[in-house]
């Protein structure tokens, strides 16, 4: 059998979709979502997240934040929810490169944007990364529209402090739903297959995950 092309030094015995080659086990485990950006397609990246219980930890102040928000308020806010996921789904298809902790940095930039505007001075604070700016100004944008009043809507606009209230809980539920590995697509993984599962005119009410 031959060598794993990542070690060379034990058989290569499982194929790996993001290298188009057979690599052994040990690599595969070891390098999945740290050195190897892998596929969500490939079985042995879901079996590993099955038994794996490498989750990513919320910070102390972030899992005291989100203490308060119940039942009724992910039911007031919904809407906005389900249409950030969304919106995140839809920034996946033109950007394949993103990854979770992406995701989770582009919603604490978000929630200081919105904290600068509740101050009376507004100052967008961008991430760095071109897949990171590009997720940031769609979710910017509706997170805009969302706050304006709408004439032939009867829901109202929403406020500042609900906008950064819904990013502190999105922040929360993409950190749970991650591990702990640099290329980690978990969370977004975990949208991208709920959308899968939901038709079009519909989804937009069932892609909160708890």
């Amino acid at each position: 059998m031959a060598r794993c092309p990542l070690c060379s030094e034990r058989p290569a015995k499982r194929f790996c979709p993001a290298k188009e080659t057979r690599i052994c086990p040990v690599c595969c485990g070891s390098k999945r979502e740290v050195e190897i950006d892998c596929p969500r397609s490939c079985h042995h990246l879901m079996a590993g997240r099955v038994y794996e219980s490498d989750r990513r930890t919320p910070d102390a102040n972030l899992e005291a934040a989100v203490q308060k928000f119940d039942k009724a308020f992910i039911y007031r806010h919904t809407l906005v929810l389900n249409m950030v996921c969304v919106a995140i789904c839809d920034e996946r298809a033109v950007s394949p490169w993103l990854v979770d902790t992406d995701v989770i940095e582009v919603f604490g930039d978000l929630a200081k944007t919105m904290k600068t505007l509740s101050s009376g001075i507004y100052y967008e604070s961008l991430p760095e990364g071109v897949a990171q700016v590009s997720l940031f100004h769609r979710l910017k944008e509706l997170f805009d529209g969302f706050m304006q009043p709408q004439a032939q809507s009867v829901e109202p606009a929403l406020k500042v402090s609900d906008a950064i209230d819904v990013l502190t809980f999105l922040t929360y539920v993409a950190t749970v739903n991650s591990n702990s590995r640099p290329r980690s697509r978990q969370y977004l993984d975990l949208l991208h297959s709920m959308a899968e599962q939901t038709a079009p005119e519909t989804r937009a009410g069932n892609l909160i995950i708890p």
